[in-house]
């Protein structure tokens, strides 16, 4: 695993404030002269962080760059992006945690592309606060937690792929979400997937606080799942009669 360069929350702000008002658009860099590293571990190289421009850029391209993309060929592209960001971002998830790394990539490496995907509006897209709302943190935690899950992935709307990612509890655990995630998409409700999967998620948040996860076999944690997916759809099923 790499250890890749971040900037500091003070030099990030000061980055996007040149960036918003900078007549030019934004280009992208492979290093930044007050970029830090973590302490430990191997450094990614300008070169590393040189194939992770080309590789995201060609992706882009793929989807439209850099003429404005229409609201599919977004989604499609967030769902390509994240594979490659996984594939060329060799990270730890303990520096996956890591604002300031989140901050590199979106405001130097790839500035170009966060401005082509969000514009300026939106500042936690580019300084990350938030990591499941950051441009591209929350792409490369989609990735690395639906790995082997892909097509799962492919079939979740954004809002439900919210739902399930800001709540650490369900997000940080690859076999919960891919499961959890599964179980909705399976289910034979007539009721809004939408509203489903909101009522699920909550019920599931509240059967963790008593329950380990890791204590399950996949079978139980299937069972479970399903279990709280069919509860959700009885009682939303319920309230429209």
């Amino acid at each position: 695993m790499k250890n890749w360069p971040q900037i500091p929350a003070g030099v990030a702000e000061v980055e996007y404030r040149q960036l918003i008002g900078s007549p030019d658009e934004p280009k992208p860099r492979s290093r930044h002269p007050d970029q830090i590293y973590s302490p430990v571990g191997d450094r990614a190289t300008d070169a590393c962080v040189q194939r992770l421009i080309d590789a995201i850029g060609v992706t882009a391209a793929d989807y439209g760059y850099p003429d404005q993309p229409s609201g599919q060929a977004r989604i499609q592209f967030d769902r390509a992006a994240a594979s490659a960001l996984r594939d060329e971002m060799d990270i730890s998830w303990a520096d996956a945690g890591s604002t300031r790394l989140w901050s590199f990539v979106s405001l130097v490496a790839l500035p170009h592309l966060t401005y082509w995907r969000f514009g300026f509006d939106n500042r936690e897209r580019w300084i990350a606060s938030d990591l499941t709302r950051h441009t591209w943190s929350r792409l490369w935690w989609q990735a690395v937690v639906f790995q082997d899950h892909e097509e799962l992935l492919g079939r979740l709307q954004e809002s439900e792929l919210n739902q399930l990612q800001e709540r650490r509890i369900i997000g940080g655990d690859p076999r919960l979400i891919s499961t959890f995630a599964l179980a909705v998409l399976e289910a034979n409700a007539d009721v809004p997937r939408r509203r489903l999967i909101r009522d699920a998620t909550k019920r599931l948040r509240r059967i963790l606080v008593f329950v380990d996860p890791l204590a399950l076999d996949d079978g139980q944690v299937r069972e479970m799942c399903v279990g709280l997916v069919k509860e959700s759809a009885t009682q939303i099923q319920r309230s429209v009669v």
